[in-house]
């Protein structure tokens, strides 16, 4: 009997204390409750906006211009003008190599130069040459004229018996051999021209060479790398600086085929780098290439992008928006209401006091907005804090419609 009554007595407790579980309160979804507060947030409308069609896309800055320097002539450093970092301007110089040799052969080049001037008896060389003004043709004419004309009096002499045949034969062999001598004259005058012409290009690569031992930039820019020290002996197959042109700078654009139709030069460029968040850059298409590469099925396209302060530098990783002329229909919302995670978007929409729960598809992110292509329309009203206190269902109290 006493056991009964104390079964009695347990099952009554157990029944008292589910009848009071209902009134203490179940957990609401997003941890609000059917009988508790609502989840305090705000909310923004999402608006309505034509926007302009543009083309995402990614890619590498790359410098305009890009130069391993090489010494045009071998030699010895002797000293470096240009560390890394140094701005240089076109024809600066980078190094000095030692020019002793090529100085030294320059000398004997114009010694050279000036042995032949002096044997053509000519003083600059930049007029019109004439072989028959040198002395020498000109003694040899001399002679083949005497030689010819002594010739013409032994032939007459001859014909009126004066002169005997032997001394006849005698006026022909000494006029034949004064024109040899007068042809060989100006061949050897000729001769000695061009070996004067050989003087000067030797001249002029000997001063060539002094003048190459001083290494310039070959274009205005920005020294990346120096790979040569004082005392290093460096020859033209080595590197010796590595020069930029970081102004303006260059980015290459993958176009898929289907976008090609409205890629054209002179399109602008919103370029974002991930060391400057919060600035734009912006730049212009310039080069578009004749063909579509096969492998990928996409057109290359080069925008340039002005560096005037230096702030970009080669090799940063951007995000290029490229505006294609047309406009589109999108809704915006603002940043703060979209929750990415894991690879996906989703936001909080306020549906007759409760959060419904969407996934969205963002087109892109501006300064404050966001871009949603689909998800959410225009007019519906987004939740923007607490986010983390909601789940699909919640009670919201709209904090930004209270009066």
């Amino acid at each position: 009997m006493q056991k009964s009554r104390v079964f009695l007595l347990v099952l009554l407790c157990l029944w008292a204390a589910g009848c009071r579980r209902p009134a203490e309160g179940s957990s609401a979804p997003g941890g609000g409750s059917e009988a508790g507060a609502p989840v305090r947030a705000h909310s923004a409308l999402a608006t309505a906006r034509e926007l302009p069609l543009t083309l995402a896309a990614t890619g590498t800055l790359v410098p305009d211009q890009q130069s391993a320097v090489t010494p045009i002539v071998a030699g010895r450093v002797m000293e470096v003008f240009v560390e890394r970092g140094s701005q240089v301007a076109a024809g600066a110089p980078l190094l000095r190599l030692r020019d002793v040799d090529y100085r030294s052969n320059a000398a004997s080049a114009a010694a050279m130069l000036a042995q032949a001037r002096a044997r053509l008896g000519i003083t600059d060389g930049t007029g019109p040459f004439d072989p028959e003004a040198t002395a020498e043709v000109r003694a040899a004419r001399a002679n083949r004229d005497l030689a010819e004309d002594a010739l013409r009096r032994s032939q007459q002499l001859a014909g009126t018996g004066a002169l005997s045949d032997q001394e006849l034969q005698r006026a022909r062999a000494q006029a034949t051999a004064a024109r040899e001598q007068y042809q060989a004259a100006l061949n050897n005058v000729r001769g000695a021209w061009h070996g004067y012409q050989q003087a000067r290009v030797a001249v002029d690569q000997a001063n060539r060479a002094v003048g190459d031992s001083i290494v310039r930039a070959p274009f205005a820019g920005e020294v990346a790398e120096r790979s040569a020290n004082v005392g290093e002996y460096v020859t033209p197959q080595r590197a010796v600086v590595v020069l930029v042109k970081v102004n303006p700078l260059r980015m290459e654009l993958q176009i898929a085929q289907e976008r090609i139709a409205f890629v054209r030069t002179n399109q602008a460029v919103e370029l974002r780098v991930d060391a400057f968040p919060d600035r734009v850059f912006r730049g212009t298409i310039r080069y578009i290439s004749a063909a579509v590469r096969t492998d990928t099925r996409s057109l290359v396209a080069e925008a340039l992008v002005p560096n005037e302060g230096g702030v970009l530098r080669p090799g940063l990783f951007a995000t290029a928006r490229v505006d294609l002329g047309q406009r589109r229909q999108a809704v915006l919302v603002p940043q703060r209401a979209v929750v990415s995670e894991a690879g996906s978007s989703r936001v909080f929409v306020l549906e007759q006091g409760r959060a419904s729960e969407r996934v969205v598809s963002v087109a892109e992110r501006l300064d404050n907005d966001v871009v949603l292509e689909r998800g959410v329309n225009a007019g519906e009203r987004v939740l923007v804090d607490n986010l983390d206190r909601l789940s699909d269902g919640a009670r919201v109290q709209d904090l930004s419609q209270t009066p």
